[in-house]
């Protein structure tokens, strides 16, 4: 019996001797989180140009499509007026019955309700202001309140008037060669920029599609050209594709 005694005994301070298994506390150490936000910080600037780049590649696209729409516009004008050119809205020739691409001068008004886009001659073919518009075009900044016109974010070459000679009628569509700059995208940094529908292509051009912007040629193709390719030809003494009114040898 004493060696039963015993052997209970034995047996109950072994079992008081098991202790249960506690689970371990899993944390972060400072370091660790410190390591962890690093790497996200890393992923996410090799992340954020690929995806600004791929916006402005989307945009870049409608800009594209815009600017197509308009050059057939203005191809069909030039069909159903003897070749000519759409008057560019030139302010300095802008008056109450001529009627320009981008709008038709409202001298009862003031402001930018003096450019109504419905009163534009590519108005029925175009009918939609978005069409006017870059989508990156940020119409609630300071900037854009201060232009006059804003009515688009796109101008015309003021070569089709012969710039501050404002020729009408027009030049014919024909004179200018297939690759001549007809449309670009304004300058947004400049509001002064934005008085009319027209420009000289030393009032600059847009650098919002990652320094450059969207341009059509008479030839109804649009792209992208780079800033620097843009200022080099504004530079140029020669005609070219920017300075290309062809009443002029230098096209200005």
């Amino acid at each position: 019996s004493d060696g039963f005694r015993g052997g209970g005994i034995h047996s109950r301070s072994s079992k008081r001797g098991i202790r249960p298994r506690c689970k371990s506390n899993i944390a972060f150490t400072l370091i660790e989180l410190l390591v962890v936000i690093g790497i996200i910080g890393v992923l996410a600037g090799l992340l954020l140009p690929a995806l600004s780049k791929g916006k402005n590649k989307a945009v870049s696209v409608t800009d594209i499509n815009n600017l197509k729409q308009i050059m057939l516009a203005t191809q069909m004008y030039g069909s159903e007026n003897s070749d000519s050119a759409p008057w560019p809205n030139w302010l300095k020739g802008d008056s109450a019955g001529r009627h320009g691409w981008l709008y038709t001068l409202d001298t009862s008004s003031s402001g930018p309700a003096q450019f109504k886009t419905q009163t534009g001659l590519f108005w029925n073919t175009l009918k939609n202001n978005r069409m006017y518009f870059c989508p990156m075009d940020d119409t609630n900044s300071p900037l854009f309140s201060q232009r006059s016109q804003q009515s688009s974010s796109y101008a015309m070459n003021g070569a089709v008037c012969g710039y501050m000679r404002t020729n009408f009628p027009v030049s014919k569509l024909s004179a200018f060669q297939p690759e001549d700059v007809a449309f670009w995208e304004t300058d947004e940094k400049h509001p002064k920029y934005f008085n009319d529908g027209a420009n000289f292509p030393k009032e600059g051009v847009s650098s919002r599609h990652l320094n450059g912007a969207i341009n059509a040629a008479f030839d109804g193709s649009a792209g992208y050209i780079r800033i620097d390719t843009w200022y080099i030809d504004v530079a140029d003494s020669n005609k070219n594709i920017l300075w290309c009114y062809p009443g002029s040898p230098d096209g200005r």
